[in-house]
């Protein structure tokens, strides 16, 4: 059986139309925020007043999105778990099923958290020119004027080790970064820095790969497929609330793939995290389609006649 089978295709069009579709309308309406830009990251969303979906700090963003493929593989156990022990060839209960979501987990990990120290999305944006940053708050005392913005934040480059390790940093537990002579004299300027204050440095510039884009894309690809292989199991109320779930959860997903080619990342930045979701599916099903396994090695009998003389 091929990697994309009828139904994977169908998925992979579908997306692929999101994605296309959603990246012209905000090119045309310029409705696209350049995460990458140092001097725009940090702020809110244009239009952020006009759409629900243009914030990232939804409730859908912070809960689902941000944790998706633990939602994604949670609906997969209960599918897998609750399927039939008794279930045609070919559905989700089996062993080539768990193979798929154990390397579609490795390739996630891999691309969003840890390859042999900071994740391939980093490293993509190290190579990339990407540098590695702290935003510092506007001076305290700063006069609020009603209906002006306040000043943004200032940032300040630093090495790019304190970007890896993705944790807050503050004066008191990491003294020497603070003692790093962009920061140093940015406090020497008596700028009334709350000693308090917790940063996370970040990477910016670069090619920012769009990690929505990616995640979504593999999510959706790997539960549709999960999906399908579980309707041809016994229909058991268990089974069918647990498949609504999971087809509930696709069009969310569908949905924030949509809500993410509208309003953020450059178009390169959608493609390329697109394109590096479809590599990943590929390897992660590959090895455990029954097509791909290795051939059975042929038997070759000898056969000997009876010695005469």
């Amino acid at each position: 059986m091929p990697v994309f089978s009828r139904h994977n295709t169908a998925a992979l069009a579908i997306l692929a139309s999101i994605v296309v579709v959603g990246t012209i309308l905000s090119i045309k309406n310029e409705s696209f925020l350049d995460t990458s830009d140092p001097l725009l990251s940090h702020l809110p969303h244009p239009h952020q007043g006009k759409s629900y979906f243009a914030s990232k700090r939804t409730i859908l963003n912070r809960v689902f999105v941000k944790y998706a493929w633990a939602w994604t593989s949670a609906v997969f156990w209960a599918l897998w778990v609750g399927a039939d022990e008794n279930e045609v060839k070919g559905g989700v209960k089996t062993l080539d099923q768990a193979g798929k979501w154990l390397g579609t987990t490795l390739v996630w990990g891999a691309f969003a958290s840890w390859f042999f120290g900071p994740s391939l999305f980093n490293r993509i944006v190290a190579l990339t020119g990407g540098e590695c940053v702290v935003y510092m708050p506007a001076p305290q005392g700063t006069p609020q004027v009603a209906g002006v913005q306040p000043p943004p934040p200032h940032y300040i480059a630093i090495p790019a080790e304190y970007c890896t390790a993705r944790t807050f940093v503050t004066p008191e537990s990491h003294p020497a970064l603070f003692a790093h002579p962009p920061l140093a004299e940015y406090l020497a300027q008596g700028m009334g820095f709350d000693r308090a204050y917790k940063i996370v440095p970040r990477l910016t510039k670069g090619h920012d790969i769009s990690g929505h884009t990616f995640l979504l894309t593999l999510s959706t690809l790997f539960l549709v497929d999960a999906l399908v292989k579980a309707r041809k199991g016994k229909a058991t109320p268990i089974a069918l609330v647990t498949q609504l779930a999971g087809w509930a959860l696709v069009g969310l997903w569908v949905t924030m793939l949509w809500a993410t080619a509208l309003y953020f990342h450059t178009w390169q930045e959608k493609a390329s995290g697109f394109a590096l979701a479809i590599v990943g599916f590929v390897i992660s099903q590959y090895p455990f389609e029954p097509s791909a396994a290795r051939p059975p090695v042929p038997r070759i009998v000898v056969n000997e006649r009876p010695h005469t003389e």
